[in-house]
C-alpha cells in the first residue's frame, strides 16, 4: 500500500511539473486515498487550482488547512494555502439570467441595471435578491445564495399581468431602510480606482517577469531534470499565477471604482428587535458596471 501511494505521489509530481494538472490531481488523489498525507492533499488542491476549479480547489485547500499535520508543509506552502483559500473564497460567481419573454429589466439587491435580459453578471459570494420586471407582466423575484466561482443559469417565466402597468412604472423597490440624518455624501472620487488599477498594472508586470522566468527554468528542467529545477519551475509559475490573479481581481475592482457614480450609502439603523446589514457587492455586465447592495434582516 505504501509503495503504491509513493508511486502515485511521484507520478503526480511529474504530471504537475509537465503542466498536466488533471492527471496530477488524479494521481495525488489516489496517493492520498491509499495513504492519507497532507502533502498529497496540498498538491491535489494546487492541481485543482491550476484547473480553475474554484469550488473543488476551495474545498481542497480547506481540507489542507483543517489537517492537524499541516505544519509539515513548511511555512511557504502553508502561507500559500492560506492565501489561495482566501482568494478563492472571494471569487465572484457568474450569473447568466434569462427570462421568458426576454427584454425584462433587472434589479439586483436594490440596484437597477441598464441591460435587459438576457444578461451575464459577476456577483460576489453571498445572498442576492434578483427582481425582474417587464411591462404587461407580473414582476418576479428570486433569492440566490451565491457560492464562490459558481455558474448560475436561472430562467424566469413571466406571467401576464391582470392589470398591466404603464411603460413608465419603475421596478418595485425593495423595502426602504431608514437612514440616520447626517452630512451630504462626498463627491465621487476617481483616486481609489486609479490607485487600484496602478497596483493591478504592477502585478501584471510581476506576473510577466516570473512567467518568463518559469519558462526559462522549464527549459533548464527539460535539459537537466533535477528536484531543484522542478522546484524553481513550480515556485516561479506559482508566483506568476498569483500575480495575474491579483491583476484580474484588482483590474475589475478598479474599473468598477472608476465608473461607479453613486456614493456608498449610509449604514442602516439597527433596531431593538433585530440587526439589519447592508453589504455592497461589485458586479460587471456587458453594458456597464456598478455595485449591488444586499440587505439582510
Amino acid at each position: 500500500m505504501r509503495e503504491r501511494a509513493r508511486a502515485a505521489y511521484t507520478a503526480g509530481q511529474e504530471a504537475y511539473a509537465a503542466g498536466q494538472y488533471a492527471a496530477a490531481e488524479a494521481h495525488f488523489g489516489l496517493a492520498d486515498s491509499l495513504l492519507p498525507a497532507v502533502q498529497a492533499k496540498y498538491w491535489r488542491a494546487m492541481s485543482l487550482d491550476q484547473l480553475a476549479n474554484v469550488p473543488g480547489a476551495l474545498a481542497a485547500f480547506e481540507l489542507v488547512l483543517a489537517n492537524p499535520e499541516k505544519a509539515q508543509l513548511g511555512p511557504e506552502k502553508l502561507a500559500n494555502a492560506e492565501a489561495r483559500q482566501r482568494a478563492l473564497a472571494a471569487t465572484p460567481a457568474e450569473l447568466v439570467l434569462t427570462t421568458t419573454p426576454p427584454g425584462a429589466r433587472v434589479n439586483v439587491s436594490g440596484v437597477e441595471l441598464k441591460a435587459p435580459t438576457p444578461l451575464t453578471l459577476r456577483l460576489a459570494p453571498g445572498r442576492h435578491v434578483i427582481r425582474v420586471w417587464l411591462d404587461g407582466y407580473e414582476p418576479q423575484q428570486v433569492e440566490l445564495n451565491v457560492t464562490p466561482g459558481a455558474k448560475l443559469t436561472p430562467t424566469l417565466t413571466l406571467q401576464p399581468a391582470a392589470n398591466p402597468r404603464s411603460a413608465n412604472t419603475p421596478i418595485p423597490a425593495l423595502p426602504a431602510v431608514p437612514a440616520d440624518s447626517g452630512p451630504a455624501a462626498a463627491p465621487h472620487s476617481v483616486i481609489p480606482g486609479v490607485v487600484t488599477l496602478g497596483i493591478a498594472g504592477a502585478s501584471a508586470i510581476v506576473g510577466t517577469i516570473f512567467g518568463i522566468k518559469a519558462l526559462g527554468d522549464k527549459d533548464d528542467f527539460d535539459d537537466r531534470p533535477t528536484t531543484g529545477a522542478a522546484d524553481d519551475v513550480e515556485r516561479n509559475a506559482l508566483i506568476a499565477d498569483m500575480a495575474f490573479g491579483v491583476t484580474l481581481t484588482l483590474g475589475i475592482t478598479g474599473v468598477v471604482l472608476l465608473v461607479a457614480d453613486d456614493p456608498v450609502p449610509d449604514q442602516p439603523r439597527v433596531s431593538s428587535v433585530s440587526a439589519q446589514r447592508l453589504r455592497l457587492a461589485p458586479y460587471v455586465a456587458p453594458t456597464g458596471a456598478g455595485a449591488a447592495a444586499t440587505l439582510a434582516f
